[in-house]
C-alpha cells in the first residue's frame, strides 16, 4: 500500500514530563488510522506534529517524500492545505456565520471567484447535512451542528488528509452517527483519515488500523480484527475500561 505520512524515531517532551520515547509509525493512503490510548499518552500531541503545532524535539515526520520538521512556518502553510485538522470543538469564527466560516479558506487560499466558493461552501455543507444553515452563527447552534460545521470547514479545501480530534466526543447519538457517517465516505472518496477519539464503538467502526499508544510508544499496531482479538491484558484492560 502507498504510503503518505511516515513517522520515524519522534521523541516530545514537556519538562520533566516524557510524551513521546520513540515513536514509529506509517500511514497508508485512504485509510481510517486510529490512536488510542489513555489520557496524557500523546495521541493529540502526535496528531498535532503532523502539521507542525506541536515540534517534536527529535525524529523525522515524512509527508510523502518531504520531512516536515525541517519546515518553518512559511513551508507549512502548503501542507496545511492538504493535511486538515478537525479541532475537538469545531474552533469556528464566532463573529462570521456558517457560511464565512467555510469561505474564509477559499478566500485566502485560493484564486475563486465569489460565485464558485458559494457553490463550493453549499455543496460542502450539503455533505454534511447541514445544508439551509448557512446564515447561522455558531452561538445559534447546538454543539453537535458546531463540531459538523468544523468538519465541512476542514474538507471544503479537499485535503489528502484530514485529523480528527475526539471528534464524536460528548455529542448525542444523532451527531456521532453524522460524524461517523463523514468519515466513512471521505474515507470511500479515497481520503486518508487519522483518528484520536475513546469512543470504543467509533474506533470498530471506521478504523481499518488502530495504533495503541503505551510509555510513550505505539504498544501494538493491528486491524480492528486483530485489536478485538488481542489477548494483550493492558490492552484489553482499556478497551473494557477497566485501565487507563
Amino acid at each position: 500500500m502507498e504510503e503518505i505520512i511516515k513517522i520515524e524515531r519522534v521523541k516530545k517532551r514537556f519538562g520533566d514530563k516524557v510524551v513521546h520515547r520513540e515513536i514509529n509509525l506509517t500511514v497508508h493512503k485512504g485509510e481510517v488510522l486510529t490512536l488510542m490510548g489513555g489520557s496524557g499518552t500523546g495521541k493529540s500531541v502526535l496528531l498535532r506534529s503532523l502539521i507542525g503545532l506541536d515540534r517534536p524535539d527529535g525524529g523525522s515526520i515524512f509527508f510523502h517524500d518531504d520531512d516536515i520538521l525541517k519546515f518553518d512556518e512559511d513551508d507549512l502553510l502548503p501542507i496545511r492545505k492538504r493535511i486538515a485538522y478537525v479541532f475537538q470543538y469545531g474552533a469556528l469564527f464566532d463573529s462570521f456565520t456558517v457560511f464565512e466560516n467555510l469561505a474564509y479558506p477559499l478566500r485566502e487560499h485560493t484564486n475563486m471567484g465569489e460565485a464558485a466558493i458559494r457553490k463550493k461552501v453549499l455543496a460542502t455543507l450539503e455533505r454534511v447535512g447541514l445544508r439551509g444553515n448557512e446564515n447561522l452563527f455558531p452561538s445559534e447552534m447546538s454543539g453537535g451542528m458546531q463540531r459538523r460545521v468544523g468538519v465541512a470547514r476542514s474538507i471544503v479545501m479537499d485535503p489528502e488528509v484530514i485529523l480528527y480530534d475526539e471528534p464524536t466526543s460528548g455529542l448525542d447519538p444523532f451527531n456521532t452517527r453524522q460524524i461517523v457517517l463523514m468519515i466513512e465516505q471521505l474515507k470511500s472518496q479515497g481520503t486518508t483519515s487519522i483518528l484520536v477519539t475513546h469512543d470504543m464503538p467509533t474506533i470498530f467502526r471506521v478504523s481499518d488500523r488502530i495504533a495503541f499508544l503505551r510509555e510513550g510508544r505505539i504498544d501494538t499496531l493491528g486491524t480492528r480484527k486483530e485489536i478485538q482479538q488481542s489477548e494483550d491484558p493492558d490492552l484489553v484492560g482499556f478497551i473494557n475500561g477497566e485501565k487507563m
